[in-house]
């Protein structure tokens, strides 16, 4: 009974060894594949060129972005691409993950916030403070 046993565990501890040594395998088999994948991103010409326009900076942004992110950013329109930017990187998740309905609110939203914030055009001249009223005349220069 007691040898049985044995043969029963050892034959247990055998058949978990084998999966655990083939994870290994298929591990580093995936890690490469991840590195292959990051390489090649698999943007279209139109989109590889924008890219390639990018400052290094935003090229790193975007490369940390999670891939699901990364397929969101090319299906929006250009000026929504804009926009996102602006957008935290938590909310850059959140938001690729909603429904299409909630995407839709949501950027009814984020453009709405958008144009209020939205500076001059190039062709308008900026409003002249008033020293008047933007400054006591009393008080000292604060530079």
């Amino acid at each position: 009974m007691r040898k049985t046993f044995y043969f029963i565990a050892g034959g247990a501890l055998a058949s978990l060894s084998i999966p655990a040594i083939a994870q290994d395998v298929s591990a580093d088999a995936a890690a490469d594949e991840a590195v292959t994948a990051e390489a090649d991103l698999g943007l279209s010409a139109e989109q590889q060129a924008s890219y390639d326009s990018w400052p290094a900076e935003m090229q790193g942004q975007f490369d940390a972005w999670p891939a699901e992110v990364q397929t969101y950013y090319w299906s929006l329109t250009p000026e929504r691409r804009e926009l996102f930017w602006r957008v935290s990187d938590a909310n850059k998740l959140t938001l690729s993950g909603l429904p299409a309905e909630q995407q839709a609110q949501a950027w009814m939203q984020i453009e709405a916030q958008a144009a209020t914030q939205v500076a001059p055009s190039a062709g308008e001249p900026m409003a002249e403070p008033d020293p008047a009223t933007d400054m006591d005349s009393g008080a000292a220069d604060p530079m």
